[in-house]
Parts: structure tokens; C-alpha cells; sequence
């Protein structure tokens, strides 16, 4: 079973230039997904798909393939990871060089996934036989005590409100992490999408961040330098 990591990194970003080679704790911030990936005991290719040259060099060094540059017509900001996908797919189609089974999905502003995390996405998108298995946390702010901003005055998010004024009372949610998704090449191929009808859930508890702007890069760092001398604390 061959299973491709397809790392999506784009050289635009309008929060943090050059986002995904940003120093952080010493390395270019892609390296920590490529690190990760390569120690995967599933992963057998990793490709960067970039539209970016100084991306691709440093991802190059950092031990992934960098095969081509992503067209600029799909490296825009309304563009989809489905399209950089499909584009990584086309290539080895025509090339007739790697056929895989398996895509897993690693966006580079996540860089305190583990390896672990990695296998045991792929492990239970194999078992379960789903078409799609993903990093998931329990949401902490319920939508339910949320309220929408209409004219100038709050509306309560939910017509019965007041039903769900505790949390105790408010049903479990799950919100995608970003850290990894899995699924079968065929579920692109057959549903147009990364997700198809049956998606498992991988629910992680770990410490999850998706790197946006400079206050999310300086906590990620301090997380990377602090965090496990402070939690022993506790």
C-alpha cells in the first residue's frame, strides 16, 4: 500500500511573509511537519506542493520532494487544498512515476503534530474503512452560547437559547484540528472532495495550533520552549 504525505505550502501569505520557512525555536517552521512525516512508519513519499522557490529549497533540505512549482492560478488565497491535491495527482498521473493509495495531508502551520498523531490518522482511516479520517478536539466554546450581530444588536445563535444556557446542557462538538487528514485517493476521485460520506473521527487531546498570524507564531514557540519544563508543575 503506497501512502503519499502531500505538505500544501504556498509562498502568499498576508499575515506572516513567507509564512511556512518562518524561523521558529531555530528552524524554518515546514521543517517540523517534514520531520514528523518522515519518521512515519506508513508515509513512503513526501512531496511540498509550492508555488514558492525559497519554499521549495529549504523544504528540499529538510529531506521532501519538491518535484515541481505549483501553477499560480491554484496558489491564490480563494484557492483550495483540494486543487493543490488534484494538481499533485495529475503530475504523477502523467508521468506515469507513483500511483498512491493513501494521501495524508499535512498543512505545515501545524507543527506540534506528532508522528504518532500521523499513524494513527492512517491507522484508522484503514480499519475503519471510512473514506476520510481526521484530527478532531472537543470544542470549548459551544456555538449554542453564541449570538449573531444583527443591526447593531446581538441575536442569540440558536432560536431556543435559553435551552442551552449551561454547558452542561449543550450537545458534543468536534472541530477539525488541522494536524492531519487521511483518506483514499479514491475518495477524490469518486466524490470530488477530501472528505467523502464517511469520515472518522481521531480525536487527540494534545496541543493543537494552526499558525496564522505573529501572535500565534510567538506562542507556538514559547509552547516549544517552555511547555513541557512548566506542565510538571501540575
Amino acid at each position: 500500500m503506497q501512502v503519499l504525505a502531500i505538505i500544501p505550502a504556498r509562498g502568499g501569505s498576508k499575515g506572516i511573509h513567507h509564512k511556512n520557512i518562518q524561523n521558529l525555536n531555530g528552524k524554518p517552521m515546514i521543517s517540523y511537519t517534514i520531520s514528523a512525516a518522515k519518521k512515519s512508519k506508513y508515509i513512503g513519499k513526501i512531496i511540498v506542493t509550492t508555488d514558492d522557490k525559497k519554499i521549495a529549497n529549504v523544504s528540499i533540505l529538510e529531506g521532501a520532494e519538491v518535484p515541481f512549482l505549483r501553477p499560480k492560478k491554484i496558489s491564490k488565497d480563494n484557492s483550495t487544498t483540494l486543487q493543490a491535491i488534484k494538481h499533485t495527482l495529475n503530475f504523477f498521473r502523467m508521468n506515469k512515476s507513483y500511483d498512491p493509495d493513501i494521501i495524508v495531508i499535512l498543512q505545515p502551520t501545524s507543527p506540534l503534530r506528532t508522528t504518532k498523531l500521523i499513524d494513527d490518522t492512517i491507522n484508522a482511516l484503514i480499519k475503519s474503512k471510512s473514506s476520510c479520517a481526521l484530527t478532531v478536539s472537543k470544542i470549548k466554546k459551544h456555538p449554542f452560547s453564541a449570538f449573531w450581530l444583527n443591526a447593531g444588536l446581538l441575536k442569540p445563535f440558536t432560536n431556543n437559547f435559553i435551552n442551552y444556557d449551561r454547558r452542561q446542557k449543550q450537545p458534543d462538538l468536534y472541530y477539525p484540528t488541522g494536524d492531519v487528514y487521511a483518506l483514499w485517493r479514491s475518495t477524490i476521485e469518486k466524490y470530488d472532495s477530501i472528505y467523502g460520506p464517511k469520515i472518522k473521527p481521531v480525536l487527540t487531546n494534545a496541543i493543537s495550533v494552526d499558525i496564522d498570524d505573529p501572535f500565534d507564531l510567538f506562542v507556538t514557540e514559547m509552547i516549544l520552549k517552555h511547555w513541557n519544563k512548566y506542565k510538571k508543575r501540575f
